[in-house]
Order: C-alpha cells, then structure tokens, then sequence
C-alpha cells in the first residue's frame, strides 16, 4: 500500500487541489451515491430490497413495481444540517451548513392483465405495472473551517516543495523559464514567499504561523428513473428501470496565514523584519450527466417472507471539470508601513472527463409478524477498485487509476429496519451502515433513523428523522518526503473532523 498516495489523497479531499490525486477522490466522491428512498423506507434505514411496492423501487430494486395493487403518487421534500467539527492543532471550531430541497417526486401506473374467462386469477402475469420518479441520491453540501498556529511548517513550505520539482531550470531571477509560467510555484516566488537555492528552494515565512483554512460545498447528485415491473402468480415478481444521473458539485476554498517574515542571507532589506499575510484561494466547479440500469426479482418464499436480488449497473457518467486558483500575498515592514500588494490572476484548468462508477448488488430478506410488524434487511457489495477515469490524456488516465487501484477495495454495506403498524399508525426505526472504501483507512458511515407514518386506503403522510456520522482527516497541504526540510516539516499538520448529519424527510402521497 502506498501510504504517501493515501495521506495525500484524504488531504486533497478537503484541500481541493487539482492532482492525480485529486481526480481520484473525486471519482470516489461521485461513485458513493446512494440509492433512493421514500420517507418511509428513510425511516427502515433504507432496507427495501425484499420489500417493493414503494415509489422508491425505481431507485433500487425495480422488482418492487411488481407489488403495487393501485396506482401511486407521492412527493418528498428534505431539510438536511450539515455540522463539522474540527480540531486542528490544539482548536476546536465547528462549522454548520442547513439546506431544504426536494428530496424524490414520482408515480406507478398500476396495470392488472386482463385473464381469459374461466382462468385462475391467481396463477400467471397478473399485472404489469411502470412508473417513473426523480430521487436525489447525494448531497454535497457542507462547510469545513479549522485554524492553529502551526510550529512546524508554512504553506511556502508546500510552494518550495512543489518548486524543487524544477531544479534544473536554475535561477528564476536569471531564467524566466525556470519554473511554470502561471504555476502556484511560479505565483509563490513572484509574490516572495519562496526563495531560490542550487540546494532547493525555501520559504521565506518564519514557523509559529497562524493558519486558517474554509472549505464551502455545494451541489447534489440525483436521478431520474423510468422503470417497469411485474407480478407471476403473488409469487414471482421482476422488473428493470433505466436512470438518467446528473452531478453538481463546487468547492470553494479560503485559505489565509499570517506570520513573520524569516530572515536570511540576501533578503531584500525591505522584508527584513516584517510580517506576511498570503490567502490562497480555489474553485471548483463540476458538472456532469450519466446513466446506469438496474434489473432486479423479489420471491415470496412463503406468505409472510420474501427474498430479494437486484443489480444496479456501473453508472457512466461524462463530468467537465473547472478549476480555478489564485495566490495573493501582503507584507507590511518592520516600521508597520505597507508594501504595495501581489496579486495574481486566477488560472483556470479546465477538463473534461468519462466516469465509471462501480456496479452493485444487492441482497434482501423481509418478513411480515403477525400481520402487525414488518422487519427488512438488506446487504450491498460495491468495489471501488473498479471505477475507471478516462480523460484522454495518457499520462492523466495511468496515474489516476494507478491511484484508485492501490488506495480504493470493495466493501459491504449492511442495511436493518422495522415498522410497526396499529390501526393507521406507524412506527418505523432503522440502521445503515456504509462500509469504507480505503484499503488501509477506516472511512465508514453510520445512519441512524425513526419515523412515522398515518396512512388510508387513498392518502399517506409519513415524517422520518435520519442522524449520519463518520469521521475523517484533512490537511491543507501536503509536503512530500523528498522536502530538503522534510525532518522539520513532516507531511503537514492533520485536523481531525467528526461529520454529523441531522436529516428530516416528509413525504405526501395518495393512491387511486
């Protein structure tokens, strides 16, 4: 395992840097959606595999068109806050994020086969009934702030190690080639945040700087699904949908640290000490569309239990990517007065790029208790290794693939839930648990949830509460260990954030 890949990878999650690494966390990100649901299977944390006979079947296992006896039609609206906390060199700070969208619209035509008459009604194509809906299925926004005042490493630090790189080109100051026109490294040494030296380029900002990094999120990714099932005899049920998918996401990220200014040999006399304070900033703004298929059977193995399969096929996406950095730095000298700015103009890297998530398979079992209670479970596998990132460029498509190969594996997520139903009440509670997707990273969610429900033969209303956690890491920078000052540096200093999700879903529906 490539240790240095996963660390920088899990960094460049929050940091947002456009690298290999990069390309792949973001096809991670996009491949970790989720399927579908109505409030009320929200509510059984999503277990709905063996279950059917809910909008949300479009999104997960079609075969569950097949249990509709009437048509249907329903709405859901969601309110989700997004809370993280932070801890990053010794500070705690905790950033919040609210947002209420539509959550899934959709209906099912239920359509009964006409028999021959004289024939059994219950043997045979008894109906078959089609439907179409749209489900949001991930959400991106979010907010992540942290700040510390870092003893061991600046961001120039990162911007020397990035310059070292180009070595060979010599002295910026004599060869105007030396580094990358445009280049963060460029921008770094023409803001004098960084210095050349035949032995490699240091920073000219001192240690004990304080550190700020904001990260905004937004952005969805959703599906819109048309589907069709049937019913064999009350005892075989099959069906397939095909789902268009679309994907928004922007990240727009602050970064900003003051300090003092390090004093060295041929320091040019006006920085000499005096103090900095540079803000990096970034962009990024991605778009794309895709589509994947689903086929799927349920089996009433007796009258109260039924088994259920499905396969959700990988989802080919066609994503452009823009992204966009800047780099601003402001001295003031040792006598407080200001130095004149530098500012650079934002350069922007555009790409265009095809997506292939990983396909899923799906396994369920349900069972009805004394016609009262209903317990439902379900179990996924999904293997990350085989997303596949393709942007026509040979050099771009190796590694960022080389890097999903050795960072991502498979993993198994398990999904339990029950409702309980008195007269036109129910009550309903669920787990979900998202297994990780690092071979070496323990990156797992876990959704906890309780609803309720009031239900009539023609209308039903039902309201569920969703709680998800996990915890990561970020960084806003990474140095890699062929730093000449890497003994001092180390790899960045790490925050540790803990995610937590408080979701409300409201669903309306009426049948006829």
């Amino acid at each position: 395992m490539n240790f240095k890949k996963l660390f920088l990878l899990t960094a460049l999650i929050a940091a947002g840097g456009q690298t290999f690494a990069q390309y792949a966390s973001d096809a991670l990100l996009f491949s970790q959606f989720q399927q579908g649901a109505s409030s009320r299977f929200k509510a059984m944390g999503s277990a709905q595999t063996a279950v059917g006979g809910d909008i949300g079947s479009l999104s997960s296992n079609p075969a569950g068109l097949g249990l509709f006896t009437k048509s249907e039609f329903n709405v859901s609206a969601d309110f989700s806050n997004r809370q993280v906390d932070a801890q990053y060199l010794g500070i705690n700070l905790t950033a919040e994020k609210g947002h209420l969208g539509l959550d899934q619209i959709g209906g099912v035509i239920y359509n009964s086969i006409s028999r021959p008459k004289g024939s059994d009604p219950k043997t045979g194509l008894l109906s078959f009934n089609y439907g179409a809906s749209y489900n949001k299925t991930n959400n991106f926004n979010s907010t992540i702030e942290y700040t510390g005042t870092n003893p061991r490493s600046s961001m120039a630090d990162y911007f020397s190690d990035l310059a070292s790189f180009y070595l060979s080109g010599g002295d910026p100051a004599t060869n105007n080639n030396a580094l990358p026109i445009n280049s963060l490294e460029r921008m770094a040494y023409d803001n004098f945040l960084i210095e050349y030296d035949p032995g490699g380029y240091f920073p000219s900002t001192s240690l004990n700087n304080d550190q700020r990094n904001l990260v905004y999120r937004t952005g969805s990714q959703s599906e819109v699904n048309f589907g069709a099932g049937a019913n064999y005899s009350n005892k075989f049920y099959f069906g397939a949908s095909l789902s268009l998918a679309s994907l928004n996401f922007n990240s727009d990220r602050q970064y900003t640290e003051g300090g003092s200014n390090r004093t060295f040999p041929g320091q040019q006399p006006e920085f000499i000490g005096g103090t900095y304070n540079l803000g990096y900033n970034s962009n990024q703004i991605t778009s794309g569309t895709g589509f994947n298929a689903k086929v799927g059977m349920i089996y009433r193995a007796t009258k109260d239990v039924r088994v259920g399969f499905n396969i959700i096929s990988p989802t080919w996406f066609q994503i452009s990517d823009s992204f966009s950095e800047s780099l601003d730095t402001r001295y003031t000298r040792a006598d407080g007065n200001s130095i004149p700015p530098y500012t650079n103009s934002p350069q922007t890297y555009d790409t265009d790029y095809n997506l292939r998530s990983p396909f899923k398979v799906n396994g369920g079992l349900s069972a009805i208790i004394n016609k009262q209670g209903l317990l439902s479970a379900d179990i996924e596998y999904v293997d990350y290794s085989t997303i596949h990132f393709d942007s026509g460029d040979p050099i771009t498509d190796q590694n960022t693939n080389e890097d999903i190969r050795d960072l991502y594996k498979a993993a198994v997520n398990f999904r339990v839930g029950g409702e309980y139903k008195f007269n036109s009440m129910m009550l309903r509670a669920g787990y979900n648990h998202i297994g990780t997707a690092f071979k070496n990273l323990d990156v797992t969610a876990d959704i906890l949830s309780a609803g309720i429900g009031y239900r009539t033969n023609q209308f039903y209303i039902d309201l569920t509460y969703q709680n998800a956690s996990n915890n990561n890491t970020s960084t806003p920078y990474v140095i890699s260990s062929d730093y000449a000052d890497y003994e001092i540096t180390g790899a960045g200093e790490v925050a540790t954030l803990k995610n937590t999700s408080n979701n409300v879903f409201l669903t309306i529906g009426t049948r006829f």
